[in-house]
């Protein structure tokens, strides 16, 4: 009897060693990134590889992990349709270096937490439905080369603390909702135009546009005063006083005028605010037959220069067709992409069809609907310019 309970004990001592040797832990990692997915609305399915049974995460879908102790250096997510928000988990990845989530749908804000990644140096976020304002706290990325957040529905003011980022080589912040003065601190000071523009309410020395006064006029430094305060004698008295009338007298004039131009500047801008989310920019072409009207922010290119590159598509750019024209793919000179309905103005019905589809979509911007940024009239077709996504189109998806 003895001996049989004996066999059983080192059966199952054996068995529980066993188990355990087979068994294995997620690394702490591997534990945030499966946080992060929690938040993520993965509708594809890309991201079914990341289990709690893997060891590590280095082989899952878009994790880089660095060699000497499989700790994550880079996260690549881009163009996959992800929905959701980033989760604050991210800031436990403490040796991440690489963060490209671009060209999703993702919402909500940019957690502060990014910042505890001191070792990021790429920061990509563009192309998303982002919210908020940039947490200041980006300003202790000092690894931090690139900084790309544009094409998204950020606002608020441009932190000074971004200007601390010394290694910082390429910044996009154009094409969001930012308002106010460019912090014309740090290397802030070195980016111009193509970095901020598309935000109708920045201003600063990078757009070339000063910024407007309590007033309503460009502001200026005050002058430097000497020190005033001995008091005259009373034999200047007089003499002082018809001065100290005759300026305000001319003060008052101006004062008069300034306030003329302030009604002025105040209804032209109360207009602007109005249409803010619906006809921002209209550019009219030389050729009185072509006509260029963007929503939702500038797109960052001149009229003549979008023009030119819708004239230029041919049948070597379509990527689908349908009852009302059809779609191209349309590449800009510094890589952005676009998608490009062509209605072709002959077929029978097609104004109607294009000025429904301005009406509705023109004044949308949603989650789950492609983002309409604007319309050309050519002599030959009228043309829809929407965001391009890069997989396939839903019709082939569904059948």
């Amino acid at each position: 009897m003895g001996f049989l309970a004996l066999v059983i004990s080192l059966l199952t001592f054996i068995l529980i060693t066993l188990l355990s040797s087979n068994s294995v832990a997620l690394t702490q990692d591997g534990k945030a990134l499966l946080e992060i997915k929690g938040f993520l609305n993965d509708s594809r399915r890309l991201l079914d590889n990341w289990k709690y049974a893997d060891e590590f995460p280095c082989n899952w879908t878009g994790i880089t992990c660095h060699k000497n102790d499989n700790l994550v250096s880079s996260i690549n997510l881009a163009n996959m349709q992800l929905g959701g928000i980033i989760s604050p988990s991210i800031g436990k990845l403490r040796r991440l270096q690489r963060l490209a989530l671009h060209q999703n749908s993702l919402h909500g804000t940019i957690p502060t937490e990014i910042s505890n990644c001191l070792e990021l140096r790429a920061l990509y976020l563009r192309s998303n439905y982002l919210q908020g304002s940039i947490p200041p706290e980006l300003g202790n990325l000092t690894n931090l080369i690139i900084l790309d957040l544009s094409s998204n529905s950020l606002k608020g003011s441009i932190p000074p603390s971004i200007g601390r980022l010394t290694r910082l080589h390429f910044l996009n912040l154009s094409t969001n909702f930012f308002s106010g003065a460019i912090p014309n601190v740090g290397v802030l000071v070195g980016f111009g135009n193509k970095s901020f523009i598309g935000n109708l309410d920045l201003c600063g020395l990078q757009l070339q546009k000063p910024c407007l006064g309590s007033l309503g006029f460009p502001a200026v430094l005050p002058h430097t005063e000497k020190d005033e305060t001995a008091v005259p004698s009373k034999r200047f008295s007089r003499y002082l006083n018809g001065v100290l009338i005759a300026a305000m007298s001319t003060m008052g004039v101006a004062l008069l005028v300034l306030l003329s131009f302030l009604w002025i500047s105040l209804l032209s801008k109360k207009e602007r605010t109005a249409k803010k989310y619906r006809e921002v920019n209209k550019q009219v072409d030389p050729d009185p037959s072509a006509r260029l009207i963007t929503f939702h922010g500038d797109l960052p290119y001149s009229s003549s220069e979008i023009i030119e590159k819708l004239e230029s598509l041919d049948e070597e750019h379509v990527v689908g067709s349908g009852g009302f024209g059809t779609v191209y793919r349309m590449v800009m000179n510094d890589c952005s992409t676009f998608a490009v309905k062509r209605i072709d103005r002959s077929r029978e019905g097609c104004d109607e069809v294009f000025e429904r589809e301005l009406e509705i979509l023109g004044s949308i911007n949603h989650i789950n609907l492609v983002n309409l940024r604007g319309y050309c009239r050519l002599p030959s077709a009228k043309l829809l310019i929407y965001d391009y996504l890069a997989l396939g189109s839903l019709d082939d998806l569904l059948h």
